[in-house]
């Protein structure tokens, strides 16, 4: 009986000390468990975090694309710009070197009269090559612009270029040495825009605050109404400006 009783407390012993041993490694595999769990977690939201840099990197990539793409566009097309205006410089050198003949008429009689006389110089001068050219050249805005700048020119009064008191010069002769004053800038500017394709008319009267008795400015009006006109000068050189400017004509004649 003793015996028994000594056999059964050792095999409770050891089963005991066998369901303390199963019960700690249980619990080291769950600490595991929970460690390698955290540790998943957190690979799986790293993982996230560099799929999501990863996306951003493949955005910005395109992004850096395309503004390369569009610089290389742009680049281009301003190489192709500059090649041009060169090409347009060249044939202007060109125009220029032929030196077209001048002349003048003079601009007497009555302010009819002299509309018609400068109609005539003006359609004179419609199948000149020079000023055929400059018209494809010229760019009409709120200026008249020729290779990207303001067409300007020197302005001198009749009598110190022609010793006339009032005359016009061929617009040729003028777009090539842009050299005149009001009469010349009015003619030559119809006779491009009439090439260029625009209803025109040649205008005389006064400006805007200038109000006297008789004619003393000359100009282009275009169909919209704008004028076509010098407004500004420094140093007697004038760019020729577009719009609406409050010319006062007293007479006008279409081309």
């Amino acid at each position: 009986m003793q015996k028994s009783l000594a056999i059964a407390l050792i095999l409770l012993v050891v089963a005991s000390t066998f369901c303390i041993y199963l019960y700690d490694k249980w619990t080291q595999a769950e600490d595991k468990y929970r460690l390698l769990r955290v540790e998943y977690i957190n690979l799986l939201e790293e993982r996230g975090e560099c799929v999501e840099e990863q996306r951003s990197l493949v955005e910005e990539q395109k992004s850096l694309a395309e503004k390369l793409e569009n610089c290389t566009a742009t680049l281009n097309k301003m190489i192709e710009k500059n090649r041009e205006t060169e090409r347009e410089v060249e044939e202007l050198r060109d125009l220029l070197s032929v030196n077209p003949e001048r002349w003048v008429i003079r601009l007497e009689g009555s302010v009819e009269e002299k509309l018609e006389k400068a109609k005539q110089a003006v359609k004179d001068s419609l199948n000149s090559p020079i000023v055929s050219r400059y018209a494809e050249m010229i760019v009409v805005s709120d200026a008249i612009y020729l290779n990207g700048e303001k067409f300007s020119f020197d302005y001198v009064e009749d009598e110190s270029m022609f010793e006339e008191r009032d005359a016009v010069v061929n617009p040729e002769w003028f777009l090539t040495h842009r050299v005149g004053d009001c009469d010349d800038v009015a003619a030559a500017m119809a006779a491009v825009m009439k090439v260029k394709g625009y209803n025109v008319k040649f205008c005389v009267g006064q400006r805007k605050g200038e109000e006297t008795e008789g004619s003393k400015h000359a100009w282009v009006r275009l169909e919209n109404g704008e004028d076509i006109d010098y407004r500004y000068c420094y140093n007697r050189v004038c760019e020729i400006e577009v719009g609406y400017f409050g010319n006062v004509a007293e007479k006008c004649v279409e081309i």
